[in-house]
């Protein structure tokens, strides 16, 4: 485990950080902290896996070989391979939809009028979110670097010393907020929309793809049995993750007791995780094995034509 508790990590310093392990970077994982970590919940006593929470570190790896398996906003990961001829390829969405818009003070939808917050300009999140809601509230909107970045926001209910109306924010930094009594907004706040409920109404399809699994085809050839394996036990921690969820807190417990490290890796604590997954809630949207995402569908519904398919396993 490689914990990142310095938010601002470079991507040098992620690639130093490799240069003592090459022979088995094939065996390396990375992932943003927030809802797609978990899928790796019991991978905290391991040197191979690590996490930061800045989007751009964790994106340029996917035109490195310091890692095997990179987790990223899928739609992004496949624009930046196509246009870099990377050599990685999609494996698996593991996450399906954990977005939801959050009113400060407010409780029915966003105008032109409103001071409204969301994170990852121009990521999925980003893109799903101006399809529903149109430009004009597209263009008044502010944003912050990544969703912990939104949940401070969400806390303080000030953005660059502005009062916010709303916020676009995921689980379970959601969860995480909604029962924080030290926040400035404790009681303030209303969910006033699930996207991945107003993407069904809009399209009729039961997801939104985020997070996606990416392999490192260079050493996919040599080590094709590895992956197999940890494709498999990535779906059977999800399907703890989603029905036995209080497994999954007492294994990062046992191994991860520190909550300020359970925080630092995943970016919230296994308490928060067991209850934003409980009584079969799936609050984090992970994606089963035998599920099956549209992802053509997906990217037509917002009118995304290119194809992407050569980096797609």
């Amino acid at each position: 485990m490689k914990k990142n508790i310095i938010a601002t990590l470079s991507v040098l310093t992620l690639a130093l950080t490799a240069c003592n392990a090459t022979e088995e970077n094939y065996k390396r994982a990375i992932s943003p902290s927030g809802a797609p970590a978990i899928a790796f919940y019991d991978q905290t006593k391991t040197d191979y896996f690590e996490t930061n929470s800045t989007p751009a570190n964790v994106l340029a790896q996917l035109q490195a070989d310091n890692y095997g398996m990179v987790v990223f906003d899928f739609y992004n990961g496949l624009k930046s391979l196509k246009a870099n001829q990377g050599h990685y390829k999609l494996a698996k969405i593991i996450t399906g939809g954990n977005l939801y818009l959050v009113g400060i003070n407010k409780t029915e939808a966003p105008t032109v009028d409103d001071y409204i917050v969301s994170f990852g300009k121009n990521l999925l999140p980003d893109i799903v979110y101006k399809e529903i809601y149109g430009e004009d509230i597209a263009e008044v909107t502010h944003y912050v670097n990544a969703v912990n970045d939104a949940q401070g926001v969400l806390v303080s209910g000030l953005h660059e010393g502005h009062l916010v109306d709303y916020v676009l924010i995921a689980q379970p930094a959601l969860f995480a907020t909604l029962n924080n009594v030290n926040a400035a907004t404790y009681g303030t706040l209303t969910v006033i929309d699930s996207l991945r409920e107003k993407w069904t109404e809009k399209t009729e399809q039961t997801a939104i793809p985020q997070a996606g699994l990416f392999l490192n085809m260079q050493y996919y050839v040599n080590h094709k049995s590895y992956y197999d394996d940890q494709l498999a036990l990535l779906d059977e921690r999800i399907e703890t993750c989603i029905d036995d969820p209080l497994t999954m807190k007492t294994k990062i417990e046992t191994d991860l007791p520190s909550e300020d490290d359970q925080k630092a890796l995943f970016g919230f604590t296994s308490k928060v995780a067991y209850n934003v997954q409980k009584d079969g809630a799936n609050g984090f949207a992970l994606v089963r094995g035998e599920e099956t995402i549209d992802i053509h569908g997906f990217l037509t519904s917002l009118n995304i034509l290119e194809d992407y398919s050569d980096f797609i396993l």
